[in-house]
Parts: structure tokens; C-alpha cells; sequence
């Protein structure tokens, strides 16, 4: 019977087994995020959202054994395990309820987060997205789609917001591993997991970014191994789509075009006219279907890329902060786009003429801080807490990064490590226009982290050529089915460009509020969605924490992890049991964080007035804090 097993296998139809691998994966992906086993995978979730040290290299060596297994099962187990180590960091984050500086408590979004969530809803409301959005609204388009078919339940949105970036880096790795061997794509799919379990479980643009990233870049990879101009084309609209979700290192489009069009040059041809036409013509529709989300989802005075002009201003400035332009000119806040991003690119471009030097000061200091031993270097995300072990990791990533150098230049007909190399070249030369400085992590590069993960895989490969590790580079090249990463990217690019359409389907607005409060209290109206709220309980109290509920202290600790102070001690003040939730006010169409008591709560899915009270106080003006001290149910007409 064993022996038949996999000859059945073999016989199911390529498209039909690549259907089962999906199912089973996300199978096991979804019993990861649901399962509370304290002994096993809570205590291995945990050590994959922030640990390095011993549990990285294992991983990573445990991830190679699993991509050298061939066949069909070796597919089958490959996929479920890389989507198992991306289903890992979320749920570590899920258990633990760890803060950072766009999720508090493992779950409520913050800052940008909460713009692009509170936006999701308004779009599934039929209103119109916030200014914020505007500046990339293809994200919390795709956002309100997730959201429209999971109920509105906002963890299980999350999840596939992981399992999609799980399987773009499965497929890139696979393309890489096809055709530079398994040590290769391993170490790619290690670095762009490195990179993604800071963000797993936040509503951040990088997500999709990353995702959209890598897909492109293995659907180049294949381009030009496979000799497809067709392929190439189709990879570089879907970097700029990512660049579009999540704007970064603008400078790799031009170039990764002009490389495509010097290798599918013919005759006497430098570089191929036909692919440069063809090549803009991509780039110039993705960010056509940008504007048309702005046109779409926002109001006429949103404006795409608007804050990319503040960072112009603090680059022509000598290097300051985003908002350093309204630190100078205050006024520019009453100013409305498309206005205010004319009037600061102006001052941009005159600072620019007139004192040349601040410029190269801000470059200077922007590359240095690249290349530097802080939190804002190019491998920041490759690390721990270990400083020693950071230390080697960082030096180590550089080395590598020499050696893919070194590769191309000794082979410089190999289109792809030319394409590699011409694309960190990109991302070198965009640093000054976007400040590693203005994010933790380098956050701002997602949509190009793939480079920061090939060029030195590349190092790798020409590692293994200089000492004759024969088995370090063999290629791989039935691994994967060869239409499934163009197949993956495609239909991903489709949903995407369609998402506020297919959302739309599930649109409908809010109640009518048919009830009142009394005088000294205000009115609001919210819906309480699944998987959007927490519960604190008395440390007392028999439980073990994971979302929504958690004890007292591990969520006051957890809370002390916020980079506002004044939040903090907000919440030490709040008495158990407490239950905390981010929503939409849909009278006020703002977001707010309710503060209520857990047995007010109703069902999930169900509308609720409530009469309560703002926090008035100014420094926690940014959160909208309501205290609710009354629920009326509100039935849907």
C-alpha cells in the first residue's frame, strides 16, 4: 500500500494537486492561529515573532531539508511549512499581545494602522476614504475586500493578509531555488520571513507590499531565465503595483526596464526600443490604476504620494524628518491637497537651487544611517536583541551582498544577477528620497526588500562557486510547476485591481440612529465586529492569555512597550474587567477606541448606540478614547 501511495500521487492532474497543496496549507496554517497548546506552539510562536539567536539558523536549516524533498509530497510539505512560519509570528503575537508603535496589545491598530483599517470599513460603508489613504489607496481598497468577506472579522483578515505573503515568498524562493539551487532560495525565503514577522498582525501596507515585491521579482527571475519578454513585462507592473501599495525605491523601475530592454535587444540594438515602449507603457498603467483608486475611494482634494513632498523638504533641508516641513512652516497644515504638495515641492525644488549643499548633507546622512549600526540600517531586520549577534548578522549580510556583486561583475552577460545588482543599485540611489530614519526596520522599503534578500543569495552562489560546493548550487529545476508563480501573481494582481468593486457587493450603510442619550452624555454609533476587541481580566482569575483575553499585568507590561507615554498611563488607571475595541464611529464617521464593560458587549456582527463620554485630555487626543457607560441595541432596517 505505501508503495502505491505516491505513484497515485503522481497521477492527479498539476492543477488539481497544486488545489489539494493550497487547501492542506492553509489548513494547517489556520490550526496554527487557532491553537492554544502551551507547551509546543505557544512557546515556538513567540520565539519566531522576535527571537534570533539559535532559533533562526535552525529554521533555516530545518527549511532546506524541507525544500530538497522531491516530488509531489516534497511540494505538498514544502508549501505547509513555509506557510507554517508565517503563520507562527502571528500567532506569537496573538498570544503574547505585545505592543509596538502601530499595534497595541497584539491587536489594536495605531497610527497608520488604524487609518487603514477604519478606511477598509468606510469604503465597506460606501463613504469616502480618509486623506491619509488617499496617499495609497490600493491597500485599504484590497483591506475592506478581506474584511468584506471574513464578516468584518478583523484577525481573520490579518491571517490572510500573512498567508498570501507566505505564499508569494514560497513561489519566489522556488524560482530561485530552480535555477541557483536550495541553499539559495532557502536563504531568500529566511530573509523576507526575517523582514515580514515584525509586520505580521498589523493593518500596514507593507504587508501587501512585500508580497506584491517578492511575486514580481520571481516572475522577472523566470523572464529572463526563460528568455520571456512577455513574463519580465508582467514582473516589472507588479513592482510597481507594490511600489504603488507601498511607495518606496522609485529608482529600480527605471532601471530594472532599461536592464529588461538591454537583454531582449536584437541585432545591432543597445537596448531594445520595443521593450522600453512596452516597459513604460506597465509602469505607466500601474500608476494610472493608482489614480483611479484616489478618483474612486477618496474626495477630489485627495492626492497620491502627497507626503513624499515632506520627505523632499527634509532631504533638501539637510536631512530632517518627514515633518520637519510643519515644524518650519506651520501654516502649510491649514493648507489642503493638491495644494499643500505643490506649495512644499516648490519650496523643495527653490531650497534645492539655492543651497545645493543642505542636499548632499541630507543624502550623506541618509546613506550613512543605511549603512550604519542602528536600528535604521539596510539589515535591521536581520537580528535579535543579541548586540554581538547582530553585529555578525549585519557584517555577514554586507559580505554577502559584496560577493553578488563580485558575481555579476565576473559573468556580466548573466541576466539575472544583472537584474539583481541593477535593482540594489535602484534601492541605493532612492535612499536619500526615502529615509530609513523616518521608519524603524527600514518599514519604508518593503515593496524592494526582495533585493535585500537576492543580492546576497547571489553572495551565496558565488560562495559556493569559489570553494566547488557543487551541492550549495544545484539547481532545482522541477520543484515547482513553471506557470504557478506568473499563474499566483496574476490572479493576486486581479483581486487586488478589483477589490472595492467586490467588497461593494457586500456593502450596506449603517442604521439610522433612532435613540438617545441623556444630556451630559454623546452618542455613537459602532458595530462590534469579531475579532477587533480585547478583554482585561483580574490577574485572578483561571485563564491562560490569548486573544482577546488577557490578565491585568501581562497587559499593563504589554502596554509599556508604547512609544506615548501619556497612553500608558491612561491605561494603568483602568479597573478589570475591561474590554477595549477600535471601530467606527458611524455617526461622527471617525475611528475611536471604546472603553467598555465586557458584559455590555453584544453579539459579534451587531450594531450597538452608545452613550458615553470623550477623553478630554489633549495629550490622548490622537487615540478618540470614548468611555461608554450605556448600550442600546440598534436594529438594521
Amino acid at each position: 500500500m505505501k508503495s502505491k501511495f505516491p505513484a497515485f500521487i503522481e497521477k492527479i492532474h498539476p492543477l488539481l494537486w497544486q488545489g489539494i497543496c493550497f487547501a492542506l496549507s492553509i489548513l494547517v496554517f489556520s490550526l496554527i492561529l487557532v491553537n492554544r497548546n502551551p507547551n509546543f506552539l505557544r512557546p515556538l510562536s513567540m520565539a519566531m515573532r522576535t527571537g534570533f539567536g539559535l532559533v533562526i539558523p535552525s529554521t533555516a536549516l530545518a527549511l532546506y531539508f524541507l525544500l530538497r524533498i522531491p516530488g509531489r509530497i516534497g511540494e505538498l510539505i514544502a508549501v505547509t511549512g513555509v506557510l507554517s512560519l508565517f503563520a507562527l509570528p502571528l500567532a506569537g503575537v496573538w498570544a503574547s499581545g505585545k505592543s509596538q508603535s502601530v499595534l497595541f496589545n497584539g491587536l489594536i491598530p495605531l497610527a497608520d494602522a488604524a487609518n487603514y483599517y477604519i478606511d477598509g470599513l468606510r469604503i465597506l460603508n460606501g463613504w469616502e476614504i480618509s486623506h491619509f489613504s488617499a496617499m495609497r489607496p490600493i491597500f485599504p481598497g484590497f483591506l475592506s475586500l478581506l474584511l468584506a468577506v471574513t464578516d468584518r472579522n478583523f484577525m481573520a483578515s490579518l491571517g490572510i493578509l500573512s498567508a498570501i505573503a507566505g505564499f508569494s515568498v514560497y513561489f519566489t524562493g522556488r524560482e530561485v531555488q530552480r535555477t541557483h539551487g536550495t541553499v539559495a532560495g532557502a536563504f531568500l525565503m529566511i530573509v523576507l520571513f526575517l523582514y515580514y514577522r515584525h509586520h505580521a498582525g498589523t493593518s500596514m501596507s507593507e504587508t501587501l507590499g512585500l508580497a506584491m515585491g517578492a511575486l514580481g521579482a520571481g516572475v522577472i527571475w523566470r523572464g529572463l531565465d526563460r528568455g520571456s519578454l512577455s513574463l519580465s513585462i508582467l514582473g516589472l507592473f507588479t513592482i510597481t503595483l507594490a511600489l504603488n501599495i507601498r511607495p518606496g525605491t522609485m529608482f529600480v523601475l527605471p532601471l530594472i526596464l532599461l536592464w529588461i530592454a538591454v537583454i531582449f535587444r536584437s541585432g545591432r540594438e543597445r537596448v531594445s526600443l520595443k521593450v522600453l515602449i512596452s516597459g513604460t507603457g506597465a509602469i505607466l498603467l500601474s500608476f494610472f490604476i493608482n489614480s483611479q483608486f484616489v478618483k474612486t475611494l477618496a474626495d477630489p482634494s485627495g492626492t497620491a504620494f502627497s507626503n513624499f513632498s515632506w520627505a523632499l523638504y527634509g532631504l533638501a533641508s539637510g536631512g530632517h524628518s518627514f515633518n520637519y516641513v510643519f515644524e518650519t512652516h506651520p501654516e502649510l497644515l491649514l493648507v489642503k491637497d493638491p495644494e499643500q504638495s505643490r506649495t512644499i515641492y516648490r519650496m523643495a525644488f527653490d531650497l534645492m537651487m539655492m543651497q545645493p549643499r543642505l542636499t548632499m548633507e541630507g543624502a550623506l546622512q541618509r546613506w550613512s544611517y543605511f549603512f550604519s549600526n542602528t536600528w535604521y540600517n539596510a539589515f535591521a531586520f536581520v537580528g535579535g536583541e543579541n548586540f554581538t549577534v547582530n553585529n555578525l548578522a549585519r557584517w555577514s549580510m554586507y559580505l554577502l551582498c559584496a560577493l553578488g556583486l563580485i558575481k555579476w561583475i565576473r559573468k556580466p552577460a548573466d541576466a539575472i544577477a544583472g537584474f539583481v545588482v541593477i535593482a540594489s543599485l535602484g534601492v541605493f540611489l532612492s535612499v536619500p528620497f526615502v529615509p530609513p530614519t523616518d521608519a524603524y526596520r527600514v518599514r519604508l522599503y518593503a515593496a524592494t526588500i526582495v533585493f535585500f534578500g537576492l543580492l546576497p543569495a547571489l553572495g551565496l552562489v558565488q560562495l559556493g562557486e569559489m570553494f566547488k560546493l557543487r551541492a550549495m548550487i544545484l539547481p532545482a529545476s522541477e520543484v515547482q510547476p513553471g506557470r504557478i508563480t506568473p499563474f499566483f501573481t496574476g490572479a493576486l494582481i486581479l483581486v487586488i485591481l478589483t477589490a472595492p468593486m467586490l467588497s461593494g457587493i457586500a456593502y450596506h450603510s449603517a442604521p439610522l440612529a433612532d435613540f438617545t442619550c441623556p444630556d451630559e452624555l454623546q452618542q455613537a454609533l459602532v458595530r462590534f465586529d469579531p475579532g477587533a476587541h480585547l478583554q482585561i481580566a483580574r490577574d485572578r482569575d483561571p485563564f491562560l492569555d490569548w486573544m482577546p483575553n488577557f490578565h491585568r499585568g501581562i497587559f499593563l507590561l504589554n502596554s509599556h512597550d508604547l512609544a506615548d507615554i501619556n497612553i500608558v498611563y491612561y491605561l494603568e488607571d483602568l479597573k478589570p474587567p475591561v474590554a477595549i475595541l477600535y471601530s467606527l464611529d458611524y455617526l461622527s464617521n471617525t475611528g475611536m477606541m471604546v472603553i467598555i464593560e465586557p458584559q455590555k458587549l453584544p453579539e459579534p456582527g451587531t450594531f450597538m448606540g452608545l452613550c458615553g463620554v470623550y477623553e478630554t485630555n489633549t495629550d490622548l487626543r490622537s487615540f478618540n478614547i470614548y468611555l461608554a457607560s450605556e448600550v442600546i441595541p440598534v436594529e438594521l432596517e
